[in-house]
C-alpha cells in the first residue's frame, strides 16, 4: 500500500531544511550556561562540536542528528564559535556510530524528552483533529504538529510519519464537518438538494448548474434573473446556522468545490460529503447574489445618471441654434425700441415691421422654454428612465430586508412607503412622507405646486439608497459587501483583550494623549523650520508667490552616455528565448508551479505542461480554446480541468511570492533597491465581446468600458501584487491591499503613488499600519496645510494653511480608530472595503471625520517633507517610473484579443490579471539572472563603474518570442 503524503517535494523541503540565516540561528541556537557545561564534558574537539550540534538539532527542529544530514556551514560555524572550536573538526565526528547514539541518549536524559510512539500518535490525532476542522491546509497542520511535539518535549518522528498522521486527521476532520452540517439538514432538505442535481423540466441543465452561471452585465432583466435565483435558494430553507458551524477557511474551500465539481461528479460522492458541499456552496452563492443585486442597482443608477448627462449635453447642442435665433429676434426688437424712443416713432409699428405678432408670441414662448432652470440640470432627463428602473426595483425592494443606522433611516422610511405602494397599487404619495433625505439638486423636480412628483421622489429615494448602501448607513443582513459596518470590525471584547495585553497591532503610540503630544510637537517644529527656510530663500526649486506655493518641475537625473552604452552592450549579450522555455527555466529555479495545488487534496499538479499552458493562456490573454490549438498534447477539456482544480487567485499569489523571493536575493536586484520601497499604479485594459457589460466607462480612457489592473511593484522591479478593480474606482482605495496582502518576504516601509492614489483616509491608515505613504503631488499650489494652533502663529505660511486639525474629533474616536486599524491588520476586514465605506460616509459620521483629521495631520507632515527634500521627490519619481515601465512590458505581453479583456465573469477577469502579472514577473526574474551573467562577461572585457549597473532595467522583451506555437520541452534544460 503506498504511503499517504500530504506535502509536495518543495513543501517537504521547507520542513526538512535546517536554519542557516543569522536571525534564525540566533533565535534557535544560542547556548545557555547549562548546555555549555554539558558540552564541555566531551573530551575531543570533534566530539564537543558534534555533541553541540546534536543538542541544537534536538532543540530545533526537535530530532536526532542523522548520518546523512547536510548541516549548513553557517550553522556549524555559529555553534563552533560559541564553544570556541574550529568548524572543520566536525568532519571527523561520529566515525563510530555508537558515539552518536551515546550522545543522543545523554541528550534525551538531559532535556527529559520522550521518543515518539503509538500512544503519542493517537494523542496527536485527538489534539490535531479540531484544529484541522478549522484549517485543513496540510502545511499548517504539519507545522502545528511539529510545534506541539516540541512543546510536549517529544522527539519528532520521520516526516513521513507526520504526513501519515496529518492525512488521517484530515479525513477525520472532514467527517466531523460533514456530520456537523448534515446534522442540521432535515430529510426534506436532503431530498430537495438531490432534486437540484436533476435536469430542470425539458432542459438538460440542472438547477445547481443554473444557479452557478455568471450573473452577466448590469441590466433590469439580469437583476430579475438574480432575484429568481435568490428566491429558489431561499425556498430550500437551508439553515443559516451552517455558516456559523463551518469555519471560514472550510467554507471557502467547500464553496469553491461546489462551484467547480461537475454535477455528474457530485452525484457520485457519498451523501454526507455531497450535501455538505451543496449546502455551503448554495449559502455562499446566496450571499454573493445579494451583493450582485446591490452592485447592479448601483451601476444601473450610475448608468442612468450618465445617460441623462449625455442627453442634457445633446439637448444643449440642439438648443444652441434656437437660442441663437431667439437672441437675434430680441436683438432686432431691442434695436427697434431704441430707434422708436430716439426718433419719437410708434414702437408697435416698428416691431410689426420686423415680425408678426404671432411670431413674436412664439419667440417669447420659446425663450421662456429655453430659460427654464431645469433644462440646465441633467436630472431633468432622469425620469425618462423611470420605467426601466421600475422593471426591477419593486422586486428588489420586496425581497431585500434593508436595515439602517440613524444616517439612513429617512431613506429607509421612504423605501418602506414605496414598497407599500407597490404592494397596494397606489399611485399617489401619502400626505406625510420623509423629505429630509432629498438633496438640494433634486428638490426643484420633486416639490411641485400641487404636491410631490411620485416619479422623481421614487428615483431620488432609489438613488439615495444606492449612496447609503455604499457608505454603510444602510445595509443588507446576510450579504458579504453590504453588511452592517460594525460587522466588519473585530468585536469590542476581542479588542479589549488586545488592549489589556498591550498587543494592539498598530505602528504608533496607542495612548492618545502621548500620541497627539508627540505629533503636535513634530508638526510645530516642522512648520517653524519650513517658515525659516522660506524666509531665507533656502528652498531649492520652491518659493511662495502670491500666497501660493510654486515648485519647479522635476528634472530626472540624466543617464550618462557611457551607462547607456553599457546597457546596450549588456542587453546584446542576452540569449533569445521562447516564452515557454523561459517559464520552464524560472520554474526550475523557483518551483512556482508547486504552489498551484489541487483544491481538494492540496497536492501540486503532476501535469505540469497543462498547468503552464493554463497560466500562459491567462498571461498572454489567449484563452484555453486557442491555447489547446497552439500547444501540443493538451486538449481543451484537459486544460479546462486543470484550470478548474489547480488555478485560483491564492495559487497565483503564492506562486508570485516564490518568484519575488527568489528575485529579492539576486545581487543585481540589490543594485536597484533593497526591497523596502514600492509604488503602485493602475493600467487600463478595454473590455470586449461579452465582457463589455461587466465594465464601466471612465472618460479618462475614452468612451469604451474597461477595467484596471492595479499593480504594486518593488524598487527591485518585482510586481509583487496585482488586483482587478473597476475602471471608475479611485486608486487610493486599493493602496493598502497590496502592502498588506502580498505573500512575499519583502518588507515594504515606504510606498509611492500618483496623485490619484491618495486621500486623507489612506494617509491616516498607512501611518497607523506602519507604512510611510509618499504620493507624488501635482498642483501643489492648491494644497493646504493643517495646524493644531492658529495660523497667525506662522505668519508667512498663513496663506497656505487651510484650517485647524480638530483634535477633539481624534480624541473622542481614538479607540474606534485603533479598533478599525487592528481589524485591517488582523484580516478581519480588507483594507479596500473599509476605505470605500469611509469615503462614502456622509459628513456627520464621527469615525470617518476623525480618521480624516488624522490623515490631514499626516498629509501636512508629508507635504512639509516634500517641499523641503528634493531627494524625496526624486525617490518618488524614480519609483513611479519603474511602475510605468513595467506597464509597457505588461501591455506587450497581453497582446492577444487586441489587448481586450473578454471574459464574462469577474473571477475569470481576476485570473487574467494574476496570470499577466505572474508571467511579467517571470520575465523580470529571467532577465535579471541573465543580465547579471552578461554584466560579469562585459566587465571582464571592459572597465565599467559598478554604479552603472543601477541604470540597467530587467523590463526588456525584444529577445523573448511571445508568439507562435507553445511547445513545452519539460525534459530539457533551457
Amino acid at each position: 500500500m503506498p504511503r499517504r503524503t500530504v506535502l509536495s517535494s518543495s513543501q517537504r523541503t521547507v520542513f526538512e531544511v535546517l536554519p542557516s540565516v543569522p536571525d534564525l540561528l540566533t533565535r534557535y541556537y544560542v547556548l545557555d550556561e547549562d548546555e555549555l557545561a554539558l558540552i564541555s564534558k566531551c573530551r575531543r574537539p570533534r566530539n564537543r562540536l558534534g555533541f553541540a550540534l546534536q543538542l541544537c538539532l534536538i532543540k530545533f527542529p526537535g530530532r536526532a542528528l542523522r548520518p546523512d544530514d547536510e548541516i549548513p556551514d553557517s550553522l556549524v560555524e555559529f555553534i563552533a564559535e560559541q564553544i570556541e572550536e574550529e568548524s572543520e573538526v566536525f568532519c571527523g565526528y561520529a566515525d563510530r556510530d555508537q558515539t552518536r547514539r551515546e550522545h543522543f541518549k545523554t541528550l534525551i536524559e538531559f532535556f527529559r524528552l520522550s521518543r515518539f510512539g503509538d500512544s503519542h500518535y493517537q494523542e496527536m490525532v485527538r489534539w490535531l483533529t479540531p484544529i484541522a476542522v478549522d484549517n485543513p491546509k496540510s502545511t499548517f497542520l504539519v507545522g502545528a504538529t511539529l510545534n506541539e511535539l516540541r512543546r510536549r518535549k517529544i522527539l519528532h518522528p520521520a516526516l513521513t510519519v507526520v504526513e501519515r498522521l496529518v492525512a488521517q486527521v484530515k479525513i477525520q476532520a472532514d467527517r466531523r464537518v460533514y456530520n456537523e452540517v448534515t446534522g442540521l439538514l432535515s430529510d426534506r432538505h436532503q431530498a430537495d438538494l438531490k432534486f437540484w442535481l436533476n435536469p430542470r423540466g425539458e432542459k438538460s441543465q440542472s438547477r445547481l448548474s443554473w444557479i452557478r452561471q455568471p450573473a452577466g452585465r448590469p441590466s433590469p432583466i439580469n437583476v430579475i434573473l438574480i432575484m429568481e435565483k435568490l428566491a429558489a435558494i431561499r425556498l430550500l430553507g437551508l439553515p443559516s446556522e451552517v455558516l456559523d458551524a463551518v469555519p471560514t477557511i472550510r467554507r471557502k474551500q467547500l464553496a469553491q468545490e461546489g462551484n467547480r465539481i461537475a454535477v455528474h461528479n457530485l452525484r457520485m460522492l457519498n451523501e454526507q460529503r455531497r450535501y455538505t458541499i451543496m449546502t455551503v456552496c448554495l449559502l455562499e452563492i446566496q450571499r454573493s447574489l445579494m451583493d450582485e443585486v446591490v452592485n447592479m442597482h448601483d451601476r444601473i443608477i450610475g448608468s442612468l445618471m450618465r445617460r441623462s448627462q449625455r442627453k442634457q449635453a445633446t439637448q444643449l447642442q440642439d438648443d444652441a441654434k434656437n437660442i441663437k435665433t431667439t437672441v437675434n429676434v430680441f436683438s432686432k426688437l431691442g434695436q427697434a425700441l431704441i430707434k422708436a424712443r430716439e426718433e419719437h416713432l410708434d414702437p408697435w409699428e416698428l416691431i410689426e415691421a420686423e415680425l408678426s405678432w404671432d411670431d413674436f408670441r412664439a419667440t417669447v414662448e420659446a425663450a421662456e422654454n429655453l430659460s427654464q432652470p431645469q433644462r440646465f440640470d441633467y436630472l431633468h432627463y432622469v425620469d425618462t428612465s423611470f420605467n426601466q428602473i421600475r422593471r426591477y426595483a419593486p422586486t428588489m425592494l420586496e425581497h431585500f430586508d434593508f436595515r439602517a443606522s440613524s444616517g439612513g433611516r429617512d431613506v429607509l422610511t421612504a423605501i418602506d412607503i414605496i414598497r407599500d405602494m407597490n404592494k397596494t397599487g397606489k399611485r399617489k404619495l401619502p400626505d406625510q412622507v420623509p423629505t429630509s433625505f432629498i438633496p438640494k439638486r433634486w428638490q426643484p423636480f420633486i416639490f411641485e405646486t400641487d404636491g410631490l412628483n411620485r416619479r422623481y421622489y421614487e428615483l431620488c429615494a432609489l438613488s439615495e439608497l444606492r449612496n447609503r448602501l455604499r457608505s454603510g448607513d444602510v445595509w443588507v443582513p446576510g450579504s458579504r459587501q453590504f453588511e452592517d459596518f460594525n460587522e466588519y470590525l473585530m468585536g469590542p471584547s476581542a479588542f479589549r483583550q488586545l488592549q489589556e495585553s498591550r498587543e494592539i497591532p498598530v505602528a504608533v503610540e496607542t495612548d492618545c494623549t502621548r500620541y497627539i503630544s508627540e505629533r503636535k510637537e513634530l508638526l510645530e517644529s516642522q512648520l517653524e523650520e519650513f517658515q525659516r527656510l522660506l524666509r531665507s530663500n533656502d528652498l531649492d526649486t520652491v518659493c511662495l508667490k502670491n500666497g501660493r506655493l510654486s515648485m519647479q518641475p522635476y528634472r530626472g537625473n540624466s543617464v550618462p552616455d557611457e551607462a547607456k552604452q553599457f546597457s546596450r552592450r549588456v542587453y546584446a549579450e542576452l540569449p533569445r528565448i521562447k516564452i515557454t522555455d523561459l517559464l520552464i527555466e524560472v520554474d526550475q529555479w523557483t518551483g512556482f508551479t508547486e504552489q498551484f495545488t489541487h483544491l481538494r487534496t492540496g497536492q501540486p499538479s503532476q501535469d505540469k505542461e497543462s498547468l503552464l499552458s493554463v497560466i500562459l493562456s491567462d498571461g498572454i490573454n489567449l484563452g484555453l480554446t486557442r491555447m489547446a490549438e497552439a500547444s501540443s498534447g493538451a486538449s481543451y477539456k484537459q486544460l479546462s480541468w486543470v484550470s478548474d482544480w489547480y488555478v485560483r487567485s491564492e495559487c497565483y499569489s503564492r506562486g508570485l511570492a516564490e518568484i519575488t523571493n527568489y528575485h529579492h536575493i539576486i545581487p543585481l536586484a540589490g543594485q536597484w533597491g533593497d526591497g523596502s520601497t514600492s509604488s503602485s499604479d493602475g493600467q487600463h485594459f478595454p473590455l470586449g465581446s461579452v465582457g463589455r457589460g461587466l465594465g464601466d466607462v471612465n472618460a479618462r480612457y475614452g468612451r469604451d468600458p474597461g477595467v484596471i489592473f492595479y499593480t504594486h511593484i518593488s524598487d527591485q522591479y518585482t510586481p509583487f501584487h496585482s488586483q482587478l478593480i473597476n475602471a471608475t474606482a479611485r486608486d487610493a482605495t486599493y493602496v493598502l491591499d497590496g502592502l498588506l496582502y502580498h505573500e512575499s518576504n519583502l518588507n515594504i516601509e515606504e510606498h509611492y503613488t500618483d496623485t490619484a492614489g491618495f486621500t486623507d483616509h489612506v494617509f491616516a491608515l498607512c501611518h497607523l499600519l506602519g507604512f510611510r505613504f509618499a504620493p507624488r503631488i501635482r498642483n501643489i499650489g492648491d494644497v493646504k496645510l493643517y495646524t493644531f494652533g492658529s495660523a497667525k502663529r506662522w505668519a508667512d505660511l498663513e496663506p497656505l494653511i487651510g484650517s485647524k486639525i480638530k483634535q477633539k474629533d481624534i480624541e473622542n474616536q481614538w479607540e474606534e480608530i485603533l479598533r478599525l486599524a487592528s481589524s485591517i491588520r488582523l484580516g478581519t476586514v480588507t483594507a479596500s472595503l473599509i476605505i470605500r465605506k469611509l469615503a462614502s460616509y456622509p459628513r456627520q459620521n464621527k469615525l470617518a471625520l476623525a480618521i480624516r483629521e488624522l490623515g490631514r495631520l499626516e498629509r501636512t507632515l508629508f507635504l512639509l517633507d516634500w517641499v523641503k527634500k528634493p531627494e524625496l521627490r526624486s525617490r518618488v519619481q524614480a519609483g513611479l517610473n519603474k511602475g510605468e515601465s513595467r506597464n509597457a512590458l505588461a501591455r506587450a505581453v497581453f497582446f492577444n484579443r487586441l489587448g481586450e479583456v473578454r471574459d464574462r465573469s469577474f473571477e475569470s477577469q481576476c485570473y487574467r490579471t494574476s496570470g499577466l502579472n505572474l508571467v511579467v514577473a517571470t520575465i523580470i526574474l529571467w532577465n535579471t539572472v541573465y543580465l547579471e551573467k552578461a554584466v560579469k562577461k562585459v566587465r571582464e572585457e571592459m572597465d565599467v563603474p559598478e554604479e552603472f549597473q543601477s541604470y540597467l532595467s530587467p523590463l526588456g522583451w525584444e529577445h523573448i518570442n511571445l508568439t507562435g506555437d507553445y511547445i513545452w520541452n519539460l525534459g530539457q534544460t533551457p
